[in-house]
């Protein structure tokens, strides 16, 4: 192609790829609802790669797409139809730089895969405490600009809190040198906090400098189940009150979501006797080898059994236990990919508001969607509960657009009532841009046109995820 004959005179020729078959998983996201087209997928191999790939593209005015390990769960790693974009893929930017013991800190590129950064940390016998379900084949460059979550919120933040310098690229090629490892840098605006979480939308993230902690020395890990979110809550009160900073995990889900998980998923069990309602899963961990992590989980869930407030407990005797029980946490995501029709929501609330809001939303899907199971699970430590409406299997797939729209707009209307968030670590991408417009204050909004105009004014990268097109 004419349009790509400036970036093969200055590439590897490796990086340039207009091959159908090649191109094809890059085209659609992981959980196949949005497809695209591009004009080639680009595959630099270091940062001065990079930064020729933008300024042809600024020079050309081309459309520019970052991915990750496309494993994002909102669209915005996927190019709209057109076929106008090119696919930026940062996969072979995937050293680690570097690993400082004295400071607690480790530089990965954009491309390293989420489990590779956890065992260069653990080799150097620290913790990055980052962990989702697609740890083993998400990248660096994707969950900065997600801003993702994981199970270890509670405790450790968000990657925001875990970012303390970024290398980025801006829209025209300018590479930004913000590698920094500082505890304290109040010099002027804080552009990094910009870029993580922008989602490839105001520049390309090719490195970041990452908080290291203390490699936990022993841990505990426990299976609840209980009656109610209530209990959980009262559950977790308890918790810390007995194992404080000690707590890694709290994570909540409905015995629906269970349910599908232990049909749908190969390799799941569970570890108690019988099905409840709900369930806990919980982790505590200790750098101190000494620390009686494992005895202040026993002796918690046995005064909150005394209290009523747990039906049954399994708390693992092994690694292998542990391992298994968070299994059936990390499985969620392909069993409701396997259930059938869903329309899912990644929100968040007040941590007090939890219980609260589920029951609100059981009661409007109840009215509005009685043919539809209603399920939840989530980081309820921390706020963050995914709400799943399953359809059943004879739903027409041209019906669940229209029936995806009236679902999101109550839940973001019960959303709303709460002072909550229509998204907590899954990001807008192109599936939310719409409910944004609708759910920010317009004051707002203006800004955030404003940011994207002065790191991108051509508005090439990534267009259409985040803010809708004007």
């Amino acid at each position: 192609m004419a349009a790509l004959d400036d970036l093969r005179a200055v590439l590897d020729p490796t990086a340039i790829t207009t091959d159908p078959q090649r191109m094809a998983p890059h085209l659609t996201d992981w959980r196949g609802k949005h497809r695209g087209a591009a004009l080639a997928l680009l595959r630099p191999r270091n940062v001065e790669e990079v930064s020729a790939i933008l300024r042809w593209a600024t020079a050309t005015r081309t459309p520019v797409v970052p991915q990750g390990g496309n494993t994002g769960l909102s669209g915005g790693a996927t190019p709209d139809a057109s076929g106008a974009a090119v696919v930026l893929s940062l996969a072979r930017l995937n050293k680690i730089r570097a690993v400082d013991t004295q400071g607690d800190t480790l530089i990965a590129e954009a491309g390293c895969i989420l489990a590779d950064v956890q065992q260069a940390a653990a080799n150097n016998n620290r913790l990055f405490p980052l962990s989702l379900g697609s740890e083993g084949s998400c990248q660096i460059g994707g969950v900065v600009a997600t801003n993702a979550g994981g199970i270890n919120v509670i405790r450790y933040g968000t990657v925001r809190d875990l970012v303390l310098g970024l290398e980025y690229i801006r829209a025209d090629g300018a590479v930004i040198h913000g590698l920094k490892p500082l505890r304290k840098d109040n010099a002027s605006y804080a552009l990094r906090e910009l870029v993580i979480g922008s989602e490839g939308t105001l520049a390309i993230v090719t490195a970041a400098t990452f908080r290291l902690f203390p490699r936990p020395r022993v841990s505990a890990t426990a299976l609840c189940g209980l009656d109610s979110p209530s209990a959980a809550l009262k559950l977790l009160s308890l918790l810390k009150q007995s194992a404080g900073e000690r707590i890694s995990s709290f994570e909540l889900m409905c015995d629906g979501e269970m349910g599908l998980t232990l049909d749908l998923v190969p390799g799941t069990a569970l570890p108690l006797e019988r099905r409840h309602s709900w369930y806990v899963f919980i982790e505590l961990a200790d750098s101190d080898p000494s620390g009686r992590v494992s005895e202040l989980l026993t002796e918690t869930l046995g005064t909150a059994l005394e209290q009523g407030l747990l039906q049954d407990a399994a708390i693992a005797q092994s690694e292998t236990q542990a391992k298994a029980i968070w299994h059936l946490r990390f499985a969620v995501a392909e069993a409701n990919r396997r259930a059938g029709p869903i329309v899912s929501h990644d929100t968040s609330v007040a941590v007090a508001d939890v219980p609260a809001f589920i029951t609100a939303v059981e009661a409007m899907a109840a009215d509005c969607f009685p043919e539809a199971r209603t399920l939840f699970v989530g980081h309820v430590g921390d706020g963050n509960i995914h709400v799943v409406l399953l359809f059943p299997q004879e739903t027409p797939r041209d019906r669940l657009g229209d029936l995806a729209t009236v679902v999101n707009e109550r839940v973001f209307a019960i959303i709303g009532a709460f002072g909550g968030s229509i998204t907590a670590e899954h990001g807008i991408g192109r599936s939310l841009t719409g409910a944004l417009t609708l759910h920010t204050q317009p004051e707002a909004l203006e800004l955030m046109r404003a940011v994207k105009q002065a790191f991108d004014p051509l508005g090439i990268l990534n267009p259409g995820a985040v803010l809708a097109r004007p």
